[in-house]
């Protein structure tokens, strides 16, 4: 009797055995299950200048290598035992150079949790892209070319016939975009927050740089590009929402504004990037061909004014990079009615001389068909200056053509008047006094 007892305690606890051992060996089963991380979806988003791909997944995973095949594809290879898909073998797109999205999967012989091997990106034709990361979700950022953002111009375009009082500023829409551009005071930010359109909306940057987006109070964004933005936000709004995804677009550029007058398309055109004089002219349309391409003028912010001559920038490079437009400047370009010298005197056709790069007194009083015989060659005044604060300048252009004196070859300056005396001028202040009256009229008459 004793010993059917003892059986009995050795079968009940044998029993207790297998059945922690079954136990564990469930618990290692449902652990092995749910190891890895889930596909969540895939969404795409096209934009004026670049087309975004998000995918989400319920963790962190980064993608372990990507590159470029052709025909033009982007391959997106993910670590093994990492990420399971339920997603479709095949999506199309159409979006921006995006045409469709491939899966492949590993070879696991689990069909109801295949794992992600490589994700293949069909591409129209090869595009620049990036990758960055927000929580839980991989962003790429495909490159648009003219052709697929063309739709954007267009309407654009548009707009700007219909309403002729818009069109400069539409003009300015056409400067080069670049990813890059700094956001300041005046934007429109469009903020979208994935699957969360109680908290997307239009901003505005205030003057401070500060903009509001409830349940974040204040945020400054001064300086700061639309991925840098993107990042800040997704940190921000992180404390309210789980791994939230973030996308920015500048909707209006308002910060960056440059002033262009006179002889070229006269409008206000919004920087969107670092760009140089050359830059800026080239953008905006050119010059017309009465402009004065040697005294340009780039009148900055603070007041300052800084001539530049076309012709040498487009020559030295360096002082093109450095001849950089930035907000808040004007560009003025004067007609060349403004950048005359005038010949009078004892030459026989006395006129008025546009410069052209750089102008001498022998090739004025040579454009003016020389001096007579009546001339005083050893005299000849040049004066310079607005009336009332005038001054004279003797020169002896005897010297210059006998003697070879070029440093008596003045360069002449806009404004200035060439007078060929018919008698030695011995007093120059007189001289001006006296000359002022005919001066004044024979300006007055030639124009």
């Amino acid at each position: 009797m004793k010993n059917n007892i003892t059986l009995g305690k050795d079968q009940v606890k044998n029993l207790i055995i297998k059945s922690i051992k079954i136990l564990f060996i469930l618990v290692c089963i449902s652990c092995v299950s749910y190891r890895g991380t889930h596909f969540v979806n895939l969404t795409t988003r096209e934009l004026s200048s670049e087309t975004e791909l998000v995918i989400t997944t319920t963790e962190p995973v980064q993608v372990k290598d990507t590159k470029l095949e052709d025909p033009p594809c982007l391959i997106l290879s993910f670590p093994e035992d990492k990420v399971y898909s339920f997603e479709e073998d095949e999506l199309i797109i159409d979006k921006g150079p995006i045409k469709r999205i491939r899966n492949a999967y590993y070879q696991t012989g689990d069909q109801k949790q295949p794992q992600l091997n490589l994700m293949i990106v069909e591409l129209r034709q090869n595009s620049d892209y990036e990758i960055s990361y927000s929580g839980s979700s991989i962003i790429v950022r495909f490159e648009n070319s003219g052709q697929y953002s063309a739709g954007f111009h267009e309407d654009e375009n548009n707009d700007s016939e219909s309403n002729p009082e818009v069109q400069p500023q539409m003009k300015s829409q056409d400067l080069q975009t670049e990813p890059g551009y700094l956001i300041g005071p005046g934007d429109v930010l469009s903020i979208e927050v994935w699957q969360h359109p109680d908290i997307s909306r239009d901003v505005t940057v205030n003057h401070k740089g500060d903009i509001k987006l409830p349940p974040v109070r204040k945020m400054n964004v001064m300086g700061l590009n639309a991925p840098l933005l993107e990042e800040r936000l997704g940190e921000a709004l992180s404390k309210y929402l789980i791994d939230p995804v973030v996308f920015v677009t500048v909707k209006e550029y308002n910060s960056h504004r440059v002033i262009a007058l006179g002889e070229t398309e006269t409008g206000m055109y919004t920087l969107r990037r670092k760009t140089s004089l050359v830059e800026f002219i080239g953008q905006i349309g050119g010059l017309s061909e009465n402009a004065d391409v040697s005294h340009i003028k780039l009148i900055k912010k603070d007041g300052r004014i800084i001539n530049y001559d076309l012709n040498e920038l487009i020559k030295d490079r360096q002082e093109t990079i450095e001849a950089v437009v930035k907000g808040g400047d004007t560009v003025y370009v004067p007609p060349l009615e403004f950048n005359k010298v005038y010949v009078l005197g004892e030459v026989r056709a006395p006129k008025s001389v546009v410069i052209k790069g750089k102008l001498t007194l022998i090739d004025a009083i040579a454009e003016a068909g020389g001096y007579t015989p009546d001339a005083v060659t050893s005299s000849v005044m040049i004066v310079r200056g607005e009336l009332g604060s005038q001054k004279g300048i003797r020169v002896n252009l005897k010297r210059i053509l006998k003697e070879g004196d070029i440093g008596q070859n003045i360069e002449l300056e806009p404004g200035d008047i060439v007078y060929v005396p018919k008698t030695f001028v011995v007093h120059i202040e007189r001289f001006l006094r006296g000359i002022s009256a005919p001066i004044l009229w024979y300006l007055w008459y030639s124009r």
